[in-house]
Parts: structure tokens; sequence; C-alpha cells
């Protein structure tokens, strides 16, 4: 069941561009269209990671999604990408990562990419995601705030994966130098958790048994979750030092998609449609299509259709 849709950051993008209008330096200048690329690339990894989750998710009654999940809790915050619950209260935090160029995991863990010119290191996601379940440990584990059973409340587990887009090239150390399992394509997920419950011990499937909870109850719980998220409020003028000045209005121009009606100036949306069935689709489905043309021979194929073709 989906709980949460990911936030959309098209007004970030949009409000940042503006400030290239003002008065900035070249330092300035750089380092905006650094952030638009960043924001832009990102929110492109999140919603192909989002796709994926969804396809395979968003209709059982089993497992609970939460997109974007951003919680602060005394002074820390965890921006979480995805967030997969299920009814043994097991957490699998999903961290989404958008390599162009892919990326070098050595064997002392440092995360490397190509920027065109050379290699440079990275934060690393793993390490990142482990802050985040730190985080939202402590947050699930408030006073009152877990399922309980018999007055006790039910104990959840973590597990932490880095995902990164499919068509994206990871160069892993030698086998035995470093884990690196938990770093999986995005349409690899699926594989990946069927793998870890598979390897779970009989000992550990009774234990898993023992605390599982109603379908409602799940859905009470990732709920209760939500509530908890704080939206980022960032002051990108201030970010950048840049000193916002009136600029002279700009002239409207139709959004993205949208299908202007000149003879009564009346805009309406072009709607997506599967080319199997006629049936309408999301921009979600569109971006799946395209990333993945070779499969679909380039056509937009709903969800239904994409199975059988």
């Amino acid at each position: 069941m989906l709980i949460k849709e990911r936030d959309i950051h098209d007004g970030d993008v949009e409000h940042i561009q503006r400030l290239l209008e003002c008065q900035v330096t070249a330092k300035q200048r750089f380092l905006i269209e650094r952030e638009i690329k960043c924001i832009s690339s990102g929110a492109r990894g999140e919603e192909s990671s989002a796709y994926y989750i969804d396809f395979q998710y968003k209709d059982s009654p089993n497992w609970a999604i939460i997109h974007d999940l951003r919680l602060e809790h005394r002074g820390f915050v965890a921006q979480i990408d995805h967030l997969l619950i299920n009814r043994f209260l097991d957490f699998y935090v999903l961290e989404s990562k958008n390599y162009y160029y892919g990326i070098k995991i050595t064997p002392e863990g440092e995360f490397l990419t190509w920027n065109g010119k050379t290699m440079v290191a990275l934060e690393s996601p793993i390490e990142q995601n482990k802050r985040h379940i730190d985080l939202l440990e402590r947050v699930v584990q408030q006073p009152g705030f877990l399922p309980t059973r018999l007055g006790v409340s039910i104990s959840p587990s973590f597990f932490s994966y880095v995902m990164v887009a499919p068509n994206s090239r990871v160069d892993r150390p030698a086998r035995g130098k470093l884990d690196t399992s938990m770093v999986i394509k995005a349409d690899g997920l699926v594989a990946a958790i069927d793998k870890r419950i598979d390897s779970t011990s009989a000992v550990g499937v009774v234990s898993s048994l023992a605390k599982v909870v109603s379908p409602e109850t799940l859905e009470s719980f990732a709920r209760r979750l939500v509530r908890l998220h704080r939206p980022a409020k960032i002051d990108y003028a201030s970010k950048f030092g840049v000193t916002v000045v009136d600029t002279p209005a700009q002239i409207q121009q139709p959004a993205v998609g949208i299908k202007t009606d000149r003879r009564n100036g009346i805009d309406t949306k072009k709607e997506s449609t599967c080319e199997a069935c006629g049936a309408v689709v999301d921009g979600k489905v569109v971006f799946f299509c395209r990333m993945n043309k070779a499969k679909f021979e380039g056509k937009i194929l709903c969800r239904s259709c994409q199975k059988v073709s």
C-alpha cells in the first residue's frame, strides 16, 4: 500500500533558476547551476527507484511504502528516500543514487565517481544510510510509538540498501575484501529482499511469525510515522549569498505537457496513454518506458501491458 508519494522538487528548481537572473558572480553561478543539476539528477534517480518499488509493492496489503520521509529528532535530521515496511515490522531503508558515470567502491569503503575529467570522492551512501537508520530507530522506539502485543512493544528490524540506476556501472572490490551486497541496481530490489528472506534461519522465521501485525495495524503505524514528516525549508538566496532584486515580469510560457487551445485560450493537460490498450498512464510509467525503450520497443505501455509484452 502506498502511504506517501514522492515530494515534487520542480518548485525548488524554478526558485533556484530565478537566482540566475540576479547579479551573481561567476563562482555563484557555478554553484547555483551545480545545485540545479544535483536536484534534477537526484529527482530522476528517486523517480526511477520509486517506480520499481511501487510496481511490485503498491497493491500489496502486506507492505507499506513511504517515499521522501524527512524526520527531525533532537537536533538531528534524516532524509529517507524510500521506506518499505512489512507486517513483520521489517524496515527496508532505501537510499537512491543517480551516478551518471557509475561508481567505484574501494576495499576501504571509499566511493569514487568520474566527473568527466577526473575521479572524485563521494560521501559514502552506505554510511549515510546507517545514520538514517540510527535516527529512524530512535524515533520509532519512543514510548508508545510501536505496535504492541500483550502490552509489549513489537521489536522492529532494519535493513539498508543503496539503489543505483539499472544502467549504472558499479565497480566493486574483490570478493571478501568488503561487503557491498547492500549496493544494488534499482530493478534488483525485489530479488535482494527475496534473497534475504530465503536466507532467514528457522528460528528467525518463528520469531518473525510471532510479531506479525495485521494490514490495518501496519497502515495505521505507517501513517503515524508520516505525520512526523517535516519538509525541508531552504533559503537558497542565503545559501548562495545572492541578493534578490525585483526582475521584469516573465512572459508566461505553457508548461511542459500542457496543450493550449488557441481559440479560447484555455490550457488543457495532454495526458499520456498506453499504446497497446489506450489506458491513461502517469508520469512514472512514461519515465520507466523511456528508460527501457529496447524492452518495450519504444512504446509507452501501462503496467498491465508491460507484464505481457
